[in-house]
C-alpha cells in the first residue's frame, strides 16, 4: 500500500475517532520525531499531550459559550483597592472553585458600580476553565424566561436544565420587582438547587430589602434561609467602581495631553 493511500486512511480513521490534533500533527511531529531520533513511544505521547491540550481548550471555548456571559472578564483586571470592603482574600479563595464542588452559594450585596458583575463574572470564568458547567442570567431575564417557558409549556425542561448545571450565576437581583407568578418561579429554581448544586447571586439591596422585590415576606423568609445555609457573603459597599474608573481614566488621558 502506498503512503499516499496509508495517510489518506490514517487520517479518515482519526477523523472518525474525532482526534482532530492528531489529524493536523501528525505528520509534522513524525518528521520532527525522525529528525531527532525519537522512539514511537515518545511520538505517540507528544500527540496525545498536543491532543489533550487542544481538547481542554475548545471544552472551555464551549462551556465559555453555554454560560452566555454579557462580558468575559477575569479576576486579573478587578482593581481591589477600589473596593476596600471586599474580602480580597475570600474572593481568591473561591476562585479555587472547591465552593462549586461542594453545592454552596456566594452572595455578592453592594450598591451599584462596586463590581459586582464582574466579581460574578470573573468567578464563573475560572468555573469554565476548572471544568464546571455554568450559567449566567440577571435575575430579571431570567424571571422573563421561566414565565415565557410556562406559557408555552417548557417550563419543566427548564427547570432540570437550571438545576443541572454546577453554577448558577443569578446577577442584578433587586433591580427589578417581580410578579407573584415570577418570584414563586424565581423561589423554584433557587429551592431546586439547594444542596445540589451551587448559586451565585448579585444584589444590590441588603437582605432585610428583599422582600420589595419577592413582595412576600414568607417567601423572602424561606428564600433567605435556603440561599444563606452554607453561603460566603461579599460585601461590596463603596464609591462606584465604575465611576472610579471613569475618573483613572479622565485623569489619565487629562495628564498624557499636559505632557
Amino acid at each position: 500500500m502506498s503512503y499516499s493511500l496509508l495517510s489518506v486512511l490514517l487520517n479518515h480513521h482519526l477523523k472518525q475517532l474525532r482526534l482532530s490534533t492528531f489529524v493536523r500533527e501528525h505528520e509534522k511531529i513524525a518528521l520532527e520525531c525522525a529528525q531527532g531520533d525519537v522512539d514511537f513511544q515518545r511520538y505517540l505521547l507528544r500527540l496525545y499531550e498536543l491532543e489533550h491540550i487542544d481538547r481542554d481548550r475548545r471544552n472551555i471555548e464551549r462551556r465559555i459559550h453555554q454560560a452566555t456571559f454579557p462580558q468575559v472578564k477575569g479576576l486579573d483586571t478587578f482593581d481591589f483597592e477600589a473596593i476596600p470592603s471586599l474580602n480580597k482574600s475570600l474572593v481568591l479563595e473561591l476562585a479555587g472553585c472547591e465552593w462549586i464542588e461542594q453545592r454552596e452559594s456566594v452572595i455578592a450585596l453592594g450598591n451599584a458600580g462596586t463590581g459586582k458583575t464582574h466579581t460574578a463574572l470573573a468567578l464563573g470564568l475560572v468555573a469554565c476553565q476548572k471544568n464546571h458547567s455554568v450559567f449566567f442570567s440577571t435575575a430579571a431575564a431570567l424571571v422573563h424566561e421561566l414565565m415565557e417557558a410556562r406559557d408555552e409549556r417548557r417550563l419543566w425542561a427548564l427547570q432540570k436544565q437550571l438545576a443541572r448545571v454546577q453554577l448558577l450565576i443569578v446577577d442584578e437581583l433587586g433591580y427589578v420587582p417581580f410578579t407573584v407568578v415570577g418570584a414563586e418561579l424565581l423561589f423554584e429554581v433557587f429551592s431546586r438547587r439547594h444542596e445540589q448544586g451551587a448559586t451565585l447571586v448579585t444584589s444590590n439591596l441588603p437582605f432585610d430589602e428583599w422582600t420589595s422585590v419577592f413582595g412576600s415576606e414568607r417567601l423572602t423568609g424561606a428564600l433567605l434561609d435556603r440561599l444563606t445555609h452554607h453561603a460566603h457573603i461579599l460585601e461590596m459597599n463603596g464609591d462606584s467602581y465604575r465611576l472610579e474608573v471613569r475618573k483613572r481614566r479622565k485623569n489619565d488621558k487629562e495628564a498624557n495631553l499636559d505632557g
